[in-house]
């Protein structure tokens, strides 16, 4: 498989202390975030962009001390753009920030008596409300998908300041008609919320124009997605799976993310017409069909440069909604807003991650089979969070499926998704390695 890889993996000081109180953590962000993209080759720096654009985004939102409403990682941006107020999302800063940062305030909040088990995207964001970083916003809306910690971390929030109101949408296990009206329902009565906390009044014309933002994002995806099937599949790095994820979490329904869509597809087109791939030649397809190790991206560019091994999906970043219902839209948006409601629904209830991991574990299965059959997938790797308890039950029989059906081998690890002490870098190399080998080897490489 040719000479040993130069990749340099990031080095972490977790012995040095941190000022955790008197840091203004929002613009310490930005600067990283903006430092991060600097490192990436100039020629497609422009694929770190959704990353600056969401910290930007949640400064500005942050500033806004009137309309500050706390929401978590899994909820709709649609519904505070359609409200024509800006999402932000403390959760964010548990990935955003420095690693060294996040692991600080994970271990601060087990000393303000967080339970250990908590997922550290709630863990270090609840350390940093303990280290009185965020001020006390005008309300909480959370979504109670894809665990019970998002719920209990909103019930924290809530009690930690003094009773803030909060709301939260409540998900539906199945999807039979009545959960998808239920959950519109749901999805009206957070609308309400905000209009009584906010004093703001919905305007139709501004949902409308979020909605259709957010479809047209979600058909870029689309159609990026089908590019990928080609071979080589024609994106720049592998690390960019993790920028789509990011964008359709946390951007759907602003015009930004449309702009880099477009710029993605443009660039992917160009490949694909051209027959280029990435950086490195392409060797192995790779699916990730659960998390992947977010504190090195250096991890995705080792598996490139040692087995040529392109990761092309990502169930973070694979919106399987619009591929799975290709829905039909009036020209003119001119929904009401029961009809907008229902739109919004379909999507939150589709939402990568969301889809897999709030029913039965068929639909994990299932879309993993998906992934692997559509895109030509080499290996698959379960890439598994320590503290994602509910996923773990469809590690293994994901694994057996996807080789009984498909013959796609698949990694079972385990690892902290922002946390290298738990699985570093180095040592998720020495998983990765033997098991790429084999894969290399079994298609005659």
């Amino acid at each position: 498989m040719g000479a040993q890889s130069r990749v340099q993996f990031r080095e972490f000081d977790f012995s040095k202390k941190l000022d955790l109180v008197n840091i203004d953590l929002l613009r310490h962000t930005e600067g990283y975030v903006k430092e991060m993209g600097l490192q990436i080759d100039e020629s497609i720096q422009w694929t770190h962009q959704p990353y600056i654009d969401l910290i930007e985004e949640m400064i500005d939102a942050y500033e806004n001390q009137e309309h500050t409403i706390y929401q978590n990682g899994s909820f709709l941006p649609e519904i505070m753009y359609g409200m024509d107020l800006l999402p932000f999302s403390p959760e964010s800063l548990s990935f955003l920030s420095p690693t060294e940062y996040a692991v600080a305030y994970k271990d601060r909040s087990f000393a303000g008596h967080v339970p250990e088990g908590t997922c550290t995207y709630h863990s270090a964001m609840l350390g940093m409300v303990l280290s009185n970083l965020l001020r006390k916003p005008k309300g909480i809306l959370f979504s109670s998908f894809p665990c019970d910690s998002m719920v209990a971390s909103c019930q924290a929030l809530s009690e930690y300041y003094g009773g803030v109101s909060m709301f939260v949408l409540d998900s539906p296990y199945d999807d039979s008609k009545e959960s998808y009206e239920y959950y519109a329902s749901q999805i009206k009565e957070a609308f309400q919320y905000l209009e009584e906390i906010t004093g703001k009044k919905l305007n139709l014309d501004t949902l409308r124009e979020t909605v259709r933002r957010s479809d047209r994002a979600h058909e870029l995806v689309y159609q990026i997605n089908e590019l990928k099937k080609k071979e080589p599949c024609p994106i720049p790095l592998s690390r960019i799976v993790r920028a789509v994820s990011i964008g359709m979490w946390f951007l759907a329904g602003s015009e930004n993310l449309i702009l880099w869509l477009e710029k993605f597809l443009a660039d992917a087109k160009q490949r694909a017409e051209k027959g280029i791939g990435g950086q490195y030649e392409e060797k192995l397809r790779i699916a990730w069909i659960n998390t992947f190790p977010a504190f090195d991206p250096a991890i995705f560019q080792w598996m490139e440069e040692r087995f040529g091994a392109v990761s092309l999906v990502s169930q973070g970043a694979e919106h399987t909604y619009w591929s799975t219902f290709k829905p039909t839209r009036r020209d003119d948006y001119d929904y009401n807003f029961d009809e907008l409601c229902g739109i919004l629904a379909d999507k939150s209830l589709n939402t990568p991650m969301i889809r897999q991991a709030r029913g039965h574990v068929d639909n994990f299965v299932r879309d993993s089979v998906y992934w692997c059959r559509d895109w030509h997938i080499d290996a698959a790797i379960f890439s598994g969070h320590i503290q994602c308890r509910g996923t773990w039950s469809s590690a293994q029989l994901s694994k057996e499926v996807l080789m009984d059906e498909l013959g796609v081998p698949t990694l079972i690890y385990e690892t902290d998704i922002f946390d290298p002490r738990v699985t570093s870098a180095e040592q998720i190399v020495r998983i990765f390695e033997p098991f790429l080998e084999m894969v290399a080897e079994n298609k005659g490489l």
